[in-house]
């Protein structure tokens, strides 16, 4: 990823979770998973890309998405 799309991706990030705060003005952590697809895949194949802010330990990658997890049903989306 170039460093100009990182950023973008990070202001974009923030941005959101900030106007989403409910007490918040800072974002210290977060982790983005998303899985690729093209029109010609058979479905036996994906692709899944994970990418974290710079300041989050691997720790908190785990602790975030290990939450994620066990919350996804429970959240509001």
């Amino acid at each position: 990823m170039s460093l100009e799309t990182y950023q973008a991706l990070d202001a974009a990030i923030t941005a959101h979770v900030i106007d989403e705060a409910i007490d918040g003005d800072l974002v210290r952590d977060w982790v983005l998973v998303a899985s690729t697809a093209s029109i010609t895949d058979d479905d036996s194949t994906t692709e899944i890309v994970v990418h974290r802010s710079n300041n989050t330990a691997l720790y908190a990658v785990t602790g975030l998405l290990d939450w994620g997890k066990s919350a996804f049903g429970e959240v509001e989306l």
